[in-house]
């Protein structure tokens, strides 16, 4: 059933028929005097709230998810507010009065989490979690309306001070998105978002990649590894250069190796992506796949994705094995784009290959194209002096 006007009889099978809007859309009960409406978003989400005026200005007050109250209850419930509101008492004290005392633990494990991450891919939902819980313990067991501007700067500058900026910005990032949604969904907070006005610090883009002298006691160390699948893992990071993610989760069914292609459907920047693959990786490919065991390229009975997972010990002994320092394992994917650019590969081609969607996420690869460019312009000019030579 499609509802094309906003205001009609509510009926229980009515509401559980509306459609999913493009964007929030709101209903209006005219079964009853009780002033109730319905807010559906393109989450899907359904939601009685009670509407009326109180001390002139307009009071729109949350009462609860359809199908988890029955209509007759949410009209019951309108229609107390509103007499409240006529009354001249504030309708929405009581739910204030509920939630003043709530935890910033508390709203986020029975509110943010629950509603806000379920937008977010499962990695990046995954991340976020554990985030605030590394992170942002020292405000866990403090009331949101006790949390200030003050107490967010006072964190941001204790993590400037051990050297861990984006940790910092991230916090920033965090708590403000926490508070808005606090906001929005109608609880109360003192400061407003204590997080707004804050100023991040400016990050300076990591560029770190192996490096030619690198190379051979990094690949020795690597040949040396008894583990096949992390010796596979980071042979082919190397080779295509993808995101970790992205490698650790590939399927059989996403690859074709006559083609030289693999499909990745869900990437970071929210876009499916076509990526070539190199010989050393069909080669390698092809030799992984005459054992394979599972649809997975690198399976894992152990982990609950079915997949191997991050091997931070195994990357840890590897480094140590090759006596090299500060390199992460997403820095293979640099060292992809680093030697594109210093074999002469254009920003847009590196790009491309790593699957950037903008220019800005490639520019830290600009200057390790000079010195092809350097090559190019030389040539040209001894070019230029060659006929200039011949005609004196």
């Amino acid at each position: 059933m499609v509802i094309k006007n906003t205001h009609f009889n509510f009926t229980e099978k009515a509401l559980n028929t509306l459609p999913i809007p493009e964007k929030s859309s709101t209903y209006y009960d005219n079964g009853s005097e009780a002033g109730l409406c319905v807010i559906c978003t393109y989450g899907g989400a359904k939601t009685y709230y009670a509407y009326m005026k109180y001390q002139g200005s307009p009071r729109r007050i949350k009462i609860g998810r359809v199908g988890q109250i029955k209509l007759t209850q949410a009209r019951q419930k309108a229609l107390e507010l509103k007499l409240k509101s006529l009354n001249d008492e504030d309708p929405a004290q009581e739910r204030q009065d509920a939630l003043r005392d709530m935890t910033l633990k508390q709203f986020y494990e029975t509110q943010y989490f629950p509603r806000h991450t379920t937008l977010l891919k499962a990695n990046s939902k995954r991340s976020e979690h554990l985030f605030f819980y590394n992170h942002l313990c020292c405000f866990h067991n403090r009331k949101m309306i006790s949390i200030t501007k003050f107490d967010i700067e006072k964190l941001r500058d204790v993590l400037k001070q051990d050297g861990k900026l984006h940790t910092a910005n991230r916090v920033i990032t965090l708590i403000s998105s926490i508070y808005a949604r606090a906001l929005e969904w109608g609880y109360p907070t003192r400061y407003g978002n204590p997080a707004l006005g804050i100023s991040k610090f400016t990050e300076k883009s990591r560029d770190r990649f192996l490096h030619p002298e690198e190379i051979e006691r990094f690949w020795k160390a690597l040949e040396e590894n008894p583990n096949e699948t992390f010796k596979n893992y980071i042979k082919l990071s190397l080779f295509i250069g993808q995101r970790k993610n992205n490698i650790l989760s590939m399927k059989w069914s996403d690859i074709d190796l006559d083609m030289g292609f693999v499909y990745f459907a869900d990437t970071k920047n929210g876009e499916a992506q076509q990526i070539p693959l190199t010989l050393q990786a069909i080669s390698l490919l092809k030799e992984m796949k005459e054992n394979k065991t599972s649809d997975f390229v690198f399976p894992s009975e152990s982990s609950t994705s079915g997949h191997y997972e991050e091997p931070k010990r195994a990357w840890k002994t590897l480094l140590k094995t090759a006596k090299i320092e500060n390199l992460r394992l997403h820095d293979l994917r640099r060292t992809q784009g680093s030697y594109q650019a210093i074999t002469g590969a254009s920003l847009n081609i590196i790009g491309k290959s790593l699957g950037h969607k903008s220019i800005s996420s490639t520019q830290i690869y600009s200057r390790l194209t000079a010195d092809p460019i350097r090559e190019s312009m030389q040539k040209a000019t001894d070019k230029m002096l060659d006929f200039i030579k011949k005609d004196e």
